[in-house]
C-alpha cells in the first residue's frame, strides 16, 4: 500500500510539473493532412513567432504559448502565405477547412475580428472580378467620336463599383473600429485599384489614425501608418488654404477668353466653386450631373463657378460644350503646374468648395451629395 501511494503521488508531481497547455489557435484540415504550419507575426516585416506541433490523437495541428501579443499575423502552411489573422484578447480560436487549394476556403470560430478582416478580403476579391469584367467589354476599337463617351462609360462603371464595395468595407470597418481591422481593411486594393485613396479621403484616413495611435501607439505597423497618414495630412487639409472654416484665398484667375478675373470679387453670396479638370474621369462625372443637380439651389441664389486645371485648352473649351455648362469657367490653362493648385492646398481633384457670402469655405468634399445639407442650411439663412 505504501508503495502504491508514493507511485500515485509521483505521477501527480509529474503531471503537475508537465501541465497540459491549452492551445491558442488549433488548425483542422478537411483534406490532406497539414504538416508544416507557421504563424508570422508583423513588425517592420513578417518574423516567424511560433511553429505549430501535431496532436496525435486528433491529427490536429495546435499553436502552443504561454504569451501571444496583440498584433497582425499571417498564417503559412509549408511556407506559403494562406490568410492574416489578427489576433487579441479573443483567444482560443479555431481555423477549419482545405487548406491546400489555390484559394484556400476556411472557416474560422472564437476570432470576430480576423472574421471580419475575411470578410473585408472577399469584397475586395469580388471587386476585382467586377472591374475585370468591366474591362473585358472594352472594345477593340473605337471611333475618336465615341472615345470620351466609350472612356467616360468604363471608368464610370468602375467607379460605382469600387464605391460600392467601399461601404460595405466601412460598414464592417465602423463595427470593428476598436480593433486593428481598420488598420488593415483602408490598404486593400482590388488588382491595380485602391478601394481608398488616402489623399482623397483624408478625413476618414486621419479619424482611423487617430483612434489606431491611442489604442495601438507602440505597435510598429501603427506608428508607419500614423507616419504615412502625417505625411498627407500635412500637404493636404492641415495645412491647405482650402480647409473648412478658411476664407478663400484672393488670386486672379483667367476666364475662358484670358480676360482675368479677382475671384475675390465674384463671391458676395452663397457659392460653389469646382475645381475640375477635363479630362479627369471623377470631373466628368461631377459636370454631368451639375447642371441638373445645382438648378433648384441656383434659382434660390447659388452661384455656381467652374476652376479648370487643364493645360489643353481646346479639351477643355470641348468638354463644356458637351456637358452644357453655362457658367463662368476660369482656368490659367498650366495644368497641375498651376501656382492655384498649391494656393488652393490641393494634392487631388476634383474638390467642391461651397462658401458662404462672407467667403469662408463652410464644406470641402468631392461628392455633390455631401453638399446638401451645408447648401440647404447656407440658402436658409
Amino acid at each position: 500500500m505504501k508503495h502504491y501511494l508514493i507511485f500515485l503521488f509521483a505521477l501527480l508531481l509529474a503531471a503537475c510539473s508537465n501541465p497540459q497547455k491549452t492551445p491558442y489557435l488549433t488548425l483542422k484540415s478537411n483534406g490532406k493532412l497539414l504538416s508544416n504550419a507557421e504563424l508570422y507575426i508583423l513588425k517592420n516585416n513578417y518574423q516567424l513567432f511560433d511553429k505549430a506541433i501535431i496532436d496525435e490523437e486528433s491529427k490536429k495541428l495546435m499553436f502552443i504559448k504561454d504569451s501571444v501579443p496583440e498584433g497582425i499575423y499571417e498564417l503559412r502552411i509549408n511556407n506559403k502565405p494562406i490568410s492574416k489573422l489578427i489576433i487579441s484578447g479573443t483567444l482560443p480560436f479555431s481555423i477549419s477547412g482545405n487548406f491546400n487549394t489555390a484559394q484556400p476556403n476556411l472557416t474560422i470560430n472564437g476570432n470576430e475580428t480576423t472574421k471580419a478582416l475575411w470578410k473585408c478580403q472577399e469584397a475586395s476579391l469580388k471587386l476585382e472580378n467586377e472591374i475585370n469584367a468591366i474591362s473585358a467589354h472594352i472594345p477593340d476599337s473605337v471611333l475618336s467620336s465615341d472615345y470620351i463617351r466609350v472612356r467616360d462609360s468604363i471608368y464610370t462603371s468602375i467607379n460605382v463599383a469600387i464605391n460600392r464595395k467601399k461601404k460595405e468595407i466601412n460598414r464592417v470597418i465602423k463595427n470593428h473600429r476598436n480593433t486593428l481591422l481598420p488598420l488593415l481593411a483602408v490598404q486593400l486594393s482590388a488588382g491595380n485599384h485602391k478601394i481608398y485613396n488616402h489623399e482623397v479621403e483624408a478625413d476618414l484616413i486621419y479619424e482611423i489614425r487617430n483612434q489606431l495611435v491611442g489604442q495601438y501607439g507602440s505597435y510598429v505597423p501603427v506608428k508607419q501608418f500614423s507616419a504615412s497618414v502625417d505625411s498627407i495630412m500635412n500637404r493636404n487639409l492641415f495645412n491647405a488654404l482650402t480647409k473648412e472654416g478658411r476664407i478663400l484665398p484672393s488670386v486672379s484667375i483667367p476666364d475662358a477668353w484670358g480676360k482675368n478675373v479677382l475671384l475675390d470679387t465674384l463671391i458676395h453670396q452663397a457659392s460653389l466653386l469646382v475645381l475640375w479638370k477635363s479630362d479627369d474621369n471623377h470631373s466628368r462625372i461631377i459636370s454631368k450631373q451639375l447642371m441638373r443637380w445645382t438648378r433648384s439651389y441656383r434659382r434660390q441664389g447659388l452661384q455656381v463657378y467652374m476652376i479648370s486645371f487643364d493645360n489643353n485648352r481646346e479639351g477643355w473649351l470641348e468638354a463644356i460644350k458637351q456637358d452644357r455648362l453655362a457658367l463662368l469657367h476660369l482656368s490659367d490653362l498650366k495644368g497641375k503646374e498651376s501656382p492655384l493648385f498649391n494656393d488652393f492646398g490641393l494634392t487631388n481633384i476634383p474638390q467642391l468648395l461651397l462658401l458662404d457670402d462672407k467667403r469662408v469655405i463652410v464644406k470641402r468634399t468631392q461628392e455633390l451629395e455631401e453638399l446638401k445639407p451645408a447648401i440647404q442650411q447656407l440658402i436658409k439663412n
